[in-house]
């Protein structure tokens, strides 16, 4: 097989146009893809369980953050779909999310200095809502 070798100053080009394109569709991919991770986490300073394990299944789950105002943990914020909506509010939209997803599970993370009664409260709100499966968000101790 012979191939033609042009003799003098061929104009050899290279297209760009799909490279360029291939650029741009991976930018808005990872700027997306970034955008995404940071939506749901509120920061919250989780305490530390020595027997904490990653439960196989907590993608999907609603998330619940308890965010603690200050280190006394008095005053809370309790945040859902990054609103803070007040205890009351967790029981109706609990039940309106077991209406499309009839096995809707929580995933609660509660600030490490937020008091128990504010867990208690939400947890039980859960309950009422018709949710029972919940489970907490821990830092894995290093012992």
């Amino acid at each position: 097989m012979k191939f033609k070798i042009p003799a003098e100053g061929g104009e050899d080009e290279i297209n760009m146009a799909p490279m360029i394109d291939m650029v741009f569709l991976l930018l808005i991919f990872f700027m997306v893809a970034s955008h995404m991770s940071k939506m749901d986490r509120t920061p919250v300073e989780l305490p530390v369980a020595d027997k904490s394990t990653v439960p196989e299944n907590a993608r999907g789950r609603q998330l619940i953050t308890i965010r603690s105002q200050d280190a006394s943990g008095e005053k809370v914020d309790i945040l859902m779909n990054l609103k803070i909506i007040s205890v009351e509010e967790v029981a109706p939209r609990v039940r309106k999310i077991l209406e499309d997803d009839a096995d809707a599970e929580v995933y609660l993370r509660a600030d490490r200095y937020a008091k128990h009664k504010h867990v208690k409260e939400v947890m039980a709100a859960c309950a009422e809502g018709g949710v029972a499966n919940v489970i907490f968000g821990t830092f894995e101790s290093g012992n």
